[in-house]
C-alpha cells in the first residue's frame, strides 16, 4: 500500500461516490459529493476504495492529518471488508509518518472504531465540528415565544424593504450570489489565511457546478440588487443541510427572512434541517443556537495508539 493508492477527488468521481454516500444515510454534514468536492483543497482530501469501503484521508493545514471512518460501498457493514479498509488507511498513515487519527466521526459510527481498536483508541469529543439540527417545521413556522425575535426581524425586513423579491438560485443568477459573497467578505474584513482553500472558494465550486450538483438555493434582491443568498442540499431522506447563508448585515432581518423562505419553499418534505457546525466561532455559535436546535450531531476524534 502506498500513497498513490489514494488519489484526489475530481468532478468525474461524482457518479462513483454519490450513491455510496446515499446508502450510508448520513446525518453528519460532511457526507455529500458537492461538499467533499467543494472543500477538497481545504481538506487536502484523497480517497480510495479498499475492502469494498470508501476511504477518505485528509491533511488540512491547521489540523492534524486524519481519516474519516470507512464507509461501506453497498451500505452494509462487513467486518472483513472493514478490516481491509483500516489496513489501507494504516498503511497510508505509516508511509506518511503520521499518527493514526480518525476525525469527524459520528457518534453512531464511533463503536466501529472503538470496537476495532479497543483500549488503543483514545476518544475526544469535537464540539466545534458537531452539527446543529433543527426541526424543519420550527424553521418554517417560527411558532411560539422562543422564535418571537425571528418573527420580529422578518416583520421589520418586510416593512422597511417592501421592494424585495425571493427567487430560486439557478444558472442565470449564480454570478449574483458570488458577488454577495465577495461583498460579505469585504464587509467583515475577511482576510483568508489561505485564500486558495477558504469558504469563498468552496462556495464558488458549488456555484460553478450548479447544473452538475443536486443543490437548491434562494436569492433575495432588495431594490433590484442581490443582497443575500443561501445554498442547501438533501443529506438523507429525512434531512436537508444548509451549506451557505450569506447576506448584507446592514439590511435588518434579511438573514431571518431568507432562512424562513428557503425552508418554506424547498424543505417542507424533510423532517430536519442540519445547519452545520459553529467551528468554535462565537458569532456562529450564537446564530445557530438562536434557532433552538432539536439535537446535535456529535462528532469525535479517535487517536489510535500502537
Amino acid at each position: 500500500m502506498n500513497m498513490s493508492d489514494f488519489r484526489e477527488i475530481t468532478i468525474e468521481d461524482q457518479d462513483l461516490i454519490t450513491p455510496i454516500l446515499r446508502r450510508m444515510r448520513p446525518i453528519s454534514s460532511e457526507f455529500t459529493f458537492p461538499y467533499l468536492y467543494a472543500w477538497r483543497h481545504d481538506y487536502n482530501l484523497r480517497f480510495g476504495i479498499f475492502g469494498n469501503h470508501l476511504c477518505l484521508v485528509a491533511k488540512p493545514r491547521p489540523y492534524v492529518p486524519f481519516a474519516f471512518c470507512p464507509i461501506p460501498v453497498d451500505g452494509r457493514h462487513d467486518s472483513d471488508g472493514f478490516k481491509k479498509a483500516i489496513d489501507a488507511i494504516e498503511a497510508h498513515f505509516r508511509e506518511q509518518r503520521y499518527d493514526l487519527v480518525f476525525a469527524r466521526v459520528e457518534e453512531g459510527r464511533l463503536p466501529l472504531l472503538t470496537g476495532y481498536y479497543q483500549d488503543r483508541a483514545e476518544v475526544s469529543y469535537l464540539p466545534e465540528a458537531s452539527d446543529y439540527v433543527c426541526n424543519s417545521g420550527d424553521l418554517i413556522n417560527l411558532a411560539g415565544r422562543k422564535y418571537s425575535r425571528k418573527r420580529n426581524h422578518i416583520s421589520q425586513f418586510l416593512r422597511y424593504y417592501e421592494n424585495h423579491e425571493y427567487v430560486p438560485v439557478g444558472p442565470r443568477n449564480t454570478d449574483e450570489c458570488f458577488r454577495v459573497f465577495e461583498e460579505w467578505c469585504e464587509r467583515t474584513d475577511s482576510d483568508c489565511v489561505h485564500p486558495e482553500n477558504c469558504e469563498r472558494l468552496a462556495c464558488k465550486e458549488m456555484l460553478d457546478n450548479w447544473e452538475r450538483f443536486n443543490l437548491k438555493g434562494g436569492l433575495v434582491r432588495v431594490n433590484g440588487k442581490a443582497e443575500a443568498f443561501t445554498i442547501g442540499e438533501r443529506l438523507n431522506d429525512e434531512m436537508a443541510v444548509v451549506r451557505v447563508e450569506k447576506g448584507n448585515f446592514g439590511i435588518h432581518g434579511i438573514y431571518a427572512f431568507i432562512n424562513r423562505e428557503f425552508c418554506t419553499r424547498e424543505w417542507t418534505d424533510t423532517k430536519f434541517i442540519n445547519r452545520e457546525e459553529d467551528m468554535d466561532i462565537e458569532g456562529l455559535r450564537k446564530s445557530k443556537k438562536s434557532y433552538y436546535p432539536t439535537f446535535m450531531v456529535k462528532k469525535y476524534l479517535v487517536r489510535c495508539h500502537a
